[in-house]
């Protein structure tokens, strides 16, 4: 038992790439799959075998050796096959563990078919492992992403809220992270945006900022970032003391770099300072004094 955990741990797949890609090679993670099922399941292969008067048996096995065979195709009929003969039989046990195969090869299409950028393709394998397993986040997780790929953002983030719970559910914490990330890079990427602009930030642009965090924080709690940016949309907007609120928030429960914590130290010194504060700005400048804030942080110290 040992040594097959240890294969089991060394050839289980990843979680899926954020940058709205699955996986660096989705074919070589289906036969990890299909290899990581057979592991699994083929310890009763011969006593499936010693009763394998019962066409499901006989289905079953034929794809366990299919699997085994790299032969997807044949594996994923002969599962289908299993399944439906083994429910006719009441053999609850062999349904479960063919369903639990199923799901994850469509959830390795799905990741073959967004690495293509084939999203309605995509949408179509999350969908069949998600009605034959609904208990796998990560189906969930990869139609949330091909969704967004695809402008149905509201759609997009209820499925990527309903992978975060069902992996919670299921003890699948790594795709439920990954799932709430994706809905707050998607808000805090449009918030930046809106910030951005020209390189020259507006007060329009700082207004849209901040609806693009409140759509956020209908959905998750806000993290350090979505604090950061509403800071500097304050700021924009001369509302300098919700701007220090904010700032005071982000570093309140910053967990980030040393770099990032210097850039909420520096916005706070801004406001400080547009407010009139200068004392207070000179000494959020001089927590800022690191990095990319470090010569900018330090001429205002110098000057104000």
């Amino acid at each position: 038992m040992k040594y097959i955990q240890g294969v089991i741990a060394t050839i289980a797949s990843p979680i899926i790439n954020m940058n709205q890609t699955m996986q660096t090679n989705p074919m070589k993670s289906l036969a990890r799959i299909l290899l990581l099922a057979v592991l699994l399941t083929g310890l009763n292969l011969d006593a499936a075998r010693a009763q394998d008067d019962q066409e499901y048996k006989r289905a079953y096995n034929a794809g366990l050796e299919a699997a085994q065979a790299k032969n997807h195709n044949e594996a994923y009929q002969q599962f289908t096959k299993a399944v439906q003969l083994a429910r006719q039989a009441g053999d609850q046990d062999v349904v479960k563990r063919a369903n639990k195969v199923l799901t994850q090869i469509d959830y390795a299409r799905g990741a073959a078919d967004l690495k293509k950028e084939d999203f309605s393709a995509a949408i179509e394998d999350f969908d069949k492992g998600i009605a034959t397993d609904p208990t796998y986040a990560k189906n969930y997780y990869g139609k949330g992403l091909a969704l967004k790929n695809l402008g149905q953002v509201d759609n997009a983030v209820a499925t990527l809220l309903k992978a975060a719970e069902v992996g919670s559910a299921e003890g699948d914490s790594k795709t439920a992270q990954a799932a709430h990330q994706s809905i707050r890079d998607h808000y805090i990427f449009l918030a930046s945006s809106a910030l951005a602009g020209n390189g020259n930030p507006t007060s329009a642009g700082a207004r849209q900022a901040l609806e693009h965090i409140n759509a956020l924080s209908q959905h998750l709690e806000l993290d350090a970032d979505a604090y950061y940016y509403m800071a500097e949309a304050r700021k924009v907007l001369g509302e300098y003391g919700q701007a220090v609120a904010a700032a005071d928030q982000a570093l309140e429960i910053h967990r980030g770099s040393r770099n990032d914590k210097a850039k909420v130290h520096y916005v706070k010194g801004e406001a400080l300072m547009l407010s009139g504060n200068n004392d207070a700005a000179k000494a959020a400048f001089r927590e800022a004094l690191f990095g990319n804030f470090r010569a900018s942080a330090q001429h205002y110290i110098d000057t104000l």
